[in-house]
């Protein structure tokens, strides 16, 4: 993947980070393992592979991975997901999120004019009411607390910091 060229004029959405840009805020709060081998391509070539496959939608194994000289790709993609799965598993992602959210407030970057609801991670059942309730379904009790949009979030984030 090459280096994106962000427009701060346009507010695209950027779907690489610099290393500058990783170290600062998303770096101090992923979980890296204490011991083991560390990431041979790191980190940031990792998270940036996965920010590929949310934007685009591609599946996992669809990631442009470069290849070595030996004609194999540099990392599976199945580590890919295996960091991503850990990091939304263990809050690392909201984390980060939320530390981004609270710079750009606290730089006056923030823009509440525009602000655009999907719903297409909205669980939608017969009996709404009912089906609203988290842990209503016991196959998907374990998993209701992390079935929050990212617009629960922001609204969440937005009212304790205004």
């Amino acid at each position: 993947m090459k280096e994106s060229s962000h427009s701060e004029q346009n507010g695209a959405i950027p779907v690489e980070l610099k290393e500058e840009e990783f170290d600062r805020f998303i770096l101090p709060h992923l979980s890296l393992p204490k011991r083991g081998p560390k990431c041979k391509i790191g980190y940031r070539r990792v998270f940036n592979f996965i920010i590929w496959v949310l934007y685009t939608g591609a599946q996992w194994k669809m990631i442009p991975i470069p290849k070595d000289s030996d004609g194999k790709p540099i990392i599976h993609y199945t580590q890919i997901y295996r960091n991503f799965a850990r990091w939304s598993d263990d809050g690392s992602l909201e984390k980060a999120f939320i530390a981004s959210v609270e710079h750009l407030f606290k730089e006056k970057r923030l823009d509440l004019s525009v602000l655009n609801g999907d719903g297409t991670n909205t669980i939608a059942k017969k009996g709404a009411i009912l089906s609203a309730i988290r842990g209503i379904n016991i196959n998907k009790e374990k998993r209701s607390w992390q079935s929050s949009t990212i617009m629960d979030m922001c609204l969440l984030q937005w009212r304790r910091l205004l």
